[in-house]
C-alpha cells in the first residue's frame, strides 16, 4: 500500500510542479495570451495540491474481499471486433491526415460529413445540419470569438492560398 501512496504523491507532485511552471510562465503575458495558462494552471495547482496533502496524510486501508474482476464482453464476435477496431484506427488516422492536408478548421467538417454519410449512413438534411453546426463551431468559436489562427494545410500552403 505505501507504494500507491508514493506514486499517488509523485503523480500530484509532477502535476503541482507543471501547473506552477505554467503560471510562472505566464505571469508577465499579456492578459489575453495568459488566459488559457491561468485557467487551467490554478485549478490544476490547487487539485494537485489537495491530492499531495491526502496521499501524504490519509492512511488507506487494505481493501476487504476480491478485486472486481474485468472482462471484455464475449458476446460479439473476433473478427467482427478487430474489423471495428481497425475501422476506428483507421478513421482517426484519416481524420489526422485531413488535419494536415487541408487544416483544422475545414477538416472537422469535412470529416463530420464523411463520417455522417459513409459510417452513419445519415440522411443528407441531418448530415448537411451537423455539418454546418460543426463549421459554425469552428469559424465562431476559434476564428471569430477567441481569435486563434490555426495553420494553413498541406494543400493551401503548396498552392499559395
Amino acid at each position: 500500500m505505501k507504494t500507491s501512496i508514493n506514486l499517488r504523491f509523485l503523480l500530484a507532485l509532477a502535476a503541482a510542479l507543471a501547473a506552477g511552471y505554467a503560471l510562472y510562465a505566464s505571469w508577465h503575458w499579456p492578459f489575453r495570451t495568459a488566459l488559457f495558462p491561468r485557467v487551467i494552471g490554478v485549478p490544476l495547482l490547487g487539485l494537485a495540491l489537495f491530492e499531495m496533502a491526502l496521499s501524504a496524510f490519509s492512511s488507506e486501508k487494505k481493501p476487504e474481499g476480491h478485486a472486481v474482476d474485468f472482462a471484455l464482453t464475449t458476446e460479439v464476435d473476433p473478427t467482427l471486433a478487430h474489423r471495428r477496431t481497425l475501422a476506428i484506427f483507421t478513421w482517426t488516422l484519416g481524420f489526422l491526415v485531413l488535419i494536415l492536408l487541408t487544416g483544422f478548421p475545414l477538416a472537422v467538417p469535412l470529416f463530420v460529413f464523411l463520417y455522417l454519410k459513409v459510417v452513419g449512413r445519415e440522411g443528407w438534411g441531418l448530415t448537411l445540419l451537423l455539418t454546418a453546426i460543426s463549421w459554425l463551431f469552428m469559424e465562431g468559436l476559434f476564428n471569430r470569438l477567441l481569435h486563434l489562427p490555426f495553420p494553413q494545410g498541406w494543400l493551401f500552403s503548396l498552392f499559395g492560398y
